[in-house]
């Protein structure tokens, strides 16, 4: 697997793995997602954009659907057909991140994101 640096911020500098991965993946602007986000949490009555139910529904409504691929298998293992993925991942403690994977090339700012642990395998049906 190869690793590319990918950031996204917004006007202020901020920058977040959600965003980012949805940037990547769907080629839209911080404030495209993040307006779409905050539209799912409060249809869905959320308290965040981040909720696990509302950046589902941000993938499920471009045809990204969860895979049966396993869980605890670090990022830089995973052995993916090419195409285009979101994986929601840990470090097995406190720190939940998502990367984007695109033809076995994950994008992020940082590659310590390969020694992360899988939690879901997101998968874009195109």
């Amino acid at each position: 697997m190869k690793y590319v640096y990918y950031n996204i911020e917004n006007s202020e500098g901020k920058s977040n793995c959600v965003i980012r991965t949805f940037s990547k993946i769907f080629n839209l602007s911080f404030d495209e997602i993040m307006n779409e986000l905050v539209n799912i949490m409060n249809d869905l009555k959320e308290s965040s954009p981040y909720e696990i139910s509302v950046f589902e529904e941000f993938m499920k409504r471009r045809n990204m659907n969860s895979i049966d691929y396993g869980n605890d298998i670090k990022v830089k293992d995973l052995e993916l057909d090419n195409g285009t993925y979101s994986i929601f991942c840990y470090d097995k403690k406190d720190f939940y991140h998502m990367v984007s994977i695109i033809d076995n090339t994950v994008y992020d700012k940082s590659d310590e994101c390969l020694n992360l642990y899988t939690i879901k395998v997101y998968k874009l049906n195109k």
